[in-house]
Parts: structure tokens; C-alpha cells; sequence
């Protein structure tokens, strides 16, 4: 495993060029880029007893959030890269403030060392597992010049996060977001563009911890016989959880492949795979339409117990929407109730002493928002998913031969939650529901 820093060559232009700005407004130098870059595959995640524990209260997470997000409208969101951007934070928090933070993160017991190691194993082996599958897990701190960070944390995220640090004045609004969105971009090939707006700028604002996550992968599968093809899919009916009807494009898989899938109790769920069948995408598909109380029963499930149901035999045929959704999120109000409450409190009571140098002003830090971007698009060739987190702090100012298959018939005309997710390991990287 190296460590490999990237730099954005400007399209069109000489090698040496950097790009120097980003929608029209000048950016200077770009954010650097540094993340390990696998040299070969393994075969699986290493994780120890603990780390595993992380990987459950993860998924447990992932889970909380599919709760709290559903609306009643398609979305997405990950759970992975909002521990690893949370994860960063942790280490510039003390006391309280940093427990309610490991508490959430599964890491309440073991302590932020623990949860470090944990980020970074995934950071390493996470990308190494399926060399087929393009995936990218990026952290970089932006930081307000008035506001130096204290050498130790410093360290910290850059040895564990590979997380590049870089200064800012922000004193011009305009250029601090084109910097973070062309940051983005980047590191999810252009498929996410802007993440923060110049209003989302304060005077106040001390830092920006960032994490960009990066998927994709074509389906499992040959050239000659692909899982899904274009001349199968058909405008097909899809009732919603309000129990309204609608047209939209179901992919149809016809080959009756032998596919993982479990039968649990009110929901079935499916494993498609993805290049070297390391990585899925699950649909969980809850026997009626309503959606919000299959969301609040999933909060009860563990996903081990899941992914231990499996079974393959069976004939699998496959009716399965072809979307693409995207959100933004503020994330505030749902990590409160998710138990993170002390670190977005303004009055100084919110304990980020590790993170910043003291200034001689006597000033402190807290978390004023959390902002999560997300876009998938789910094709007949493939999956493509993104999702940047920023952490907006700031301060005061198959069966024997001859026998008759088994078969299933999976077809989700109606809503159903999905998952992104690695099977060595049991990360889930991305969560999400389809309501038409």
C-alpha cells in the first residue's frame, strides 16, 4: 500500500498547469489529494474483534439514519462517509464532546485510537478488495488561517485520515466554496459538483473537515451474457407508499441467475453483484408499501443476522427500477437526536480544545452544521454513487443436475430501501429507499 498524492491537471492543458478556478471563480491552488492506492487485491478485510464491532455500529447507524432521513421520498445517504468525517472530528474533542461522538460511532468503549486504526484498515483495504470496482475514499481539512490547528491534531488526521491539510483565508466566500466544490469533484470524477454555497460562509468559520466517497462498478457479469440489458427495459407500473400509481423504467433480468438472497420476516432482500462479487447492492423489498414503518423496523435488525440468512438456490428473475436521485443534507438536527449533542453547543461548553491552537482571544469551537451530499445512479451497465461530507466547524467571532430449480421471482414495484456494501467485510457504504 502507498500513499499517493494527486494534484488536478486542468483538461486540455500542459501537465504542469494546475487549474485556477472553478465555475468561474478563481481558486489558486487546489486542494491536494492523498489516499492509499492499492498495488494489489486481497482477498478480504482484515479486522480485528473490535474492528468488526465498528463495522456492526455502522450498519447500526446506517440503519438509525434510513429512519430519520425517510420523508416519503426517494433518497440517498452514507453512513460511511459520515464516520469517517466524524471520525476526524473526534480527535480535536475532549470530554463529553468526544464521547457522544465515539458513543455513536460504535466506539464509546475502545476510545478514538481504536476508532482511528478501525479508519484507517478501511481507508487501506476497503479499495483493495475487488480491483474491478473504482472506489475512493478522500479527507482533506480546510482551514481558516486565523485558526491554526494544533500540531498534534494535525498529525492525527493526516497519518490515520491521509487527510491533506490546507489554509485559507476565508475572507472571500465565493473562492473558499469553489476551492471545497472543486475539491469535490474531483474526487468523485465530476459526479457530484456543489456541495457548499458562499452563504454557508460565515465570518466565524474556522474549518471545514471533508470526506468524499466514491463508488463505482459495473454489474457482475460477461459481455456476452450481462446481468441487465437495454432492449429489457420497459416502462413498467410502481406503486408508491401513498398507494399512487406511476410509470417508470424497471430493468429486467431474464436469465434467472442463482443470485444470494434472504426471505426474512415481512421483507425480502436481494444481493446484486458488482465485478469480483466482493461488493453488492442489497434491496430490501418489505412485503406491503409502507415504507416508514418498514424503515423503523429496520432499526431493530441486525445485519449480520442478515447477511447470514442468505441462501442460493434458486432460479433469481429481477424487476428493478432504473433511477438516479440526489440530495443535501444538513445533518444537524439528526445527529442531536442521534445522541451528538454537545459539540454543536454555542455557548463554549462544547470541548474542542484538541483541534485548534489557542490564540490568545480565549476563543472556542463548536460544530455548527453537517452537511451530507449524495447522488447514485443505478443502470443496466452498473451502479454509480458519491457522497461528500463536511463538518462545518466554528468559533465566536447452484442445484444437482436434473432437478427442477427452485425460482423467485424479485420484482421491486414498490418501495424498497438498498444498500451499498462490501461482503468481506460487512461495511455498508451507502443507504437509501426508492419511492418511485
Amino acid at each position: 500500500m502507498k500513499k499517493t498524492l494527486i494534484l488536478l491537471l486542468a483538461a486540455g492543458l500542459t501537465a504542469c498547469t494546475l487549474q485556477k478556478t472553478w465555475d468561474g471563480v478563481p481558486i489558486g491552488k487546489p486542494i491536494s489529494v492523498t489516499f492509499p492506492t492499492p498495488t494489489e487485491s486481497i482477498a478480504s478485510v482484515a479486522l480485528t474483534a473490535a474492528q468488526k464491532e465498528g463495522v456492526k455500529a455502522g450498519n447500526e447507524l446506517a440503519f438509525r439514519l434510513l429512519d430519520q432521513l425517510y420523508d416519503g421520498k426517494s433518497f440517498l445517504c452514507s453512513p460511511l462517509s459520515l464516520q469517517c468525517a466524524l471520525g476526524m472530528t473526534a480527535n480535536g474533542a475532549s470530554g463529553e464532546t468526544l464521547q457522544e461522538i465515539l458513543d455513536v460511532l460504535g466506539y464509546g468503549t475502545e476510545g478514538v485510537d481504536a476508532m482511528n486504526a478501525y479508519h484507517k484498515t478501511l481507508l487501506e483495504q476497503l479499495p483493495a478488495v475487488d480491483l474491478k470496482v473504482t472506489l475512493k475514499l478522500t479527507d482533506a481539512l480546510l482551514v481558516n488561517d486565523l485558526f491554526p490547528l494544533l500540531p498534534g491534531f494535525q498529525e492525527t488526521v493526516q497519518d490515520h485520515y491521509y487527510a491533506a491539510v490546507e489554509n485559507d483565508p476565508f475572507d472571500n466566500p465565493e473562492k473558499t466554496t469553489a476551492r471545497v466544490n472543486e475539491w469535490a469533484s474531483r474526487n468523485t470524477d465530476g459526479f457530484l459538483q456543489n456541495i457548499l454555497q458562499p452563504s454557508d460562509v460565515a465570518p466565524n468559520t474556522a474549518a471545514y473537515l471533508m470526506n468524499a466517497l466514491y463508488f463505482k462498478a459495473k454489474w457482475a457479469g460477461s459481455e456476452d451474457s450481462p446481468m441487465f440489458q437495454e432492449k429489457f427495459t420497459k416502462e413498467g407500473k410502481f406503486t408508491t407508499a401513498d398507494g399512487s400509481v406511476r410509470q417508470v423504467s424497471m430493468m429486467h433480468h431474464v436469465d434467472g441467475n442463482y443470485y444470494r438472497y434472504a426471505e426474512m420476516d415481512g421483507y425480502t432482500v436481494l444481493a446484486l453483484p458488482f465485478g469480483d462479487w466482493k461488493y453488492y447492492m442489497y434491496f430490501l423489498l418489505p412485503d406491503g408499501n409502507d415504507l416508514k414503518a418498514f424503515t423503523r423496523e429496520l432499526r431493530s435488525v441486525s445485519w449480520n443476522d442478515v447477511l447470514g440468512s442468505f441462501k442460493q438456490d434458486a432460479e433469481v428473475y429481477v424487476s428493478l427500477p432504473k433511477f438516479d436521485l440526489e440530495n443535501r443534507y444538513s445533518l444537524k438536527e439528526t445527529l442531536q437526536e442521534l445522541g451528538i449533542r454537545r459539540a454543536f453547543v454555542d455557548d463554549g461548553s462544547a470541548q474542542f480544545d484538541r483541534m485548534f491552537a489557542p490564540n490568545g482571544s480565549g476563543a472556542w469551537f463548536w460544530i455548527n452544521e453537517v452537511y451530507q451530499s449524495a447522488r447514485i445512479s443505478v443502470a443496466e451497465w452498473g451502479t454509480e454513487a458519491a457522497s461528500v461530507t463536511v463538518v462545518d466547524m466554528v468559533g465566536p467571532t447452484s442445484p444437482g443436475p436434473g432437478e427442477e430449480p427452485k425460482r423467485l421471482f424479485f420484482n421491486a414495484d414498490h418501495p424498497f430501501v438498498f444498500l451499498v456494501g462490501e461482503a468481506t467485510s460487512g461495511t455498508i457504504l451507502f443507504a437509501g429507499a426508492y419511492n418511485g
